[in-house]
């Protein structure tokens, strides 16, 4: 099995392609592509992958016997990996999970689903930043520009998150 494809390929289930996930019925499917990536997860690491509630500042807790091994974060982009030379996210969210990871001893993990590969990076570190502007949004936000070499495959989060 090759850790770095899309677990819903593995599942033989399609993913959307869509952009700009706000309307009911995309929301749904994103939620469906999230849970089927938790139970991957779930399966591949052989530990607990709890869910979070809707408004958590991270998606998913890790757990060996109600012991908190690390928290993780989902997202789906609608492009190749390499496409954009970086990944970007709220420096808000980045700064929660890694004092959370800080404050607990625990590690922090953003898990993000491309078209053509399903990768991690540890949230750590202080990346650069720029003030962006959501295409359908007024508001900007502060976020985090992660090189795509910070990116791993799923073949290391083993090691990473139970060692």
């Amino acid at each position: 099995m090759n850790n770095n494809s899309n677990p819903t390929d593995q599942m033989n289930i399609p993913l959307e392609t869509g952009m700009n996930r706000y309307q009911d019925w995309q929301i749904e499917e994103d939620l469906a592509n999230q849970e089927l990536t938790r139970s991957y997860l779930e399966s591949l690491l052989n530990i607990k992958v709890e869910p979070q509630p809707e408004l958590s500042i991270w998606d998913w807790e890790f757990r060996i016997n109600d012991r908190l091994l690390g928290i993780g974060e989902y997202r789906r982009r609608f492009n190749k990996f390499g496409f954009y030379p970086d990944f970007r996210f709220s420096k808000k969210k980045f700064d929660a999970m890694k004092k959370k990871a800080k404050d607990e001893n625990i590690i922090a993990l953003m898990f993000v689903q491309f078209n053509d590969q399903f990768l991690y990076f540890k949230i750590e570190g202080k990346p650069l930043t720029e003030i962006l502007r959501r295409n359908h949004e007024v508001r900007t936000e502060e976020c985090v520009c992660i090189p795509n070499n910070w990116f791993k495959p799923l073949n290391d989060l083993e090691v990473e998150l139970l060692f």
